[in-house]
């Protein structure tokens, strides 16, 4: 998938989101990666039930859907794979977003996330809120466990060396 930025699409911080402590100790990449998480949304325009005809509201169709790549993220900003995975991390740590699927398994097998801002969601149900006195970091994915070549390794102590000298008198 190639990403482009679209200059037409984009996000408004309310101030409760921007001055919040959670969004305060984002540092430059990880406020990169959640703008190009929103900006993934896609939002339907709908008028809400008992109100009057000129009123509409905004309600994002793709929240448990949305996935923003490595690989895309190394392509829009020129920063590296650790960058992507300490941002990642951090935004889920601080509650901006949970990791629903891990992906990663094959060809088009993307991760998707739930975003916690922007969604029109309750403030009791928006993470971030609470984010000094609750923190996520037990949800951060753990790396996975590298299962080729586990029994060619050198165990624990050993060098490689043979242990007997090869040369005959």
């Amino acid at each position: 998938m190639n990403k482009t930025i679209k200059n037409k699409k984009g996000f408004y911080y309310t101030n409760d989101v921007w001055f919040s402590p959670a969004y305060q100790s984002l540092s430059n990449a990880t406020r990169d990666l959640l703008q190009c998480m929103l900006t993934e949304f896609r939002r339907k325009h709908v008028k809400p039930p008992k109100s009057n005809r000129f009123s509409y509201e905004w309600i994002v169709t793709n929240n448990n859907e949305i996935s923003f790549t490595e690989v895309d993220f190394k392509k829009l900003t020129g920063k590296c794979s650790s960058t992507y995975l300490k941002a990642r991390n951090k935004l889920i740590e601080v509650g901006f977003i949970k990791l629903i699927y891990r992906g990663g398994f094959g060809i088009g097998d993307r991760a998707k996330y739930r975003i916690f801002v922007g969604t029109n969601l309750k403030a009791n149900k928006e993470r971030w809120r609470r984010y000094p006195d609750k923190s996520w970091a037990h949800e951060i994915p753990k790396p996975k466990e590298q299962l080729v070549g586990v029994k060619t390794q050198w165990k624990k102590g050993q060098s490689g060396r043979k242990t007997k000298a090869t040369l005959q008198d």
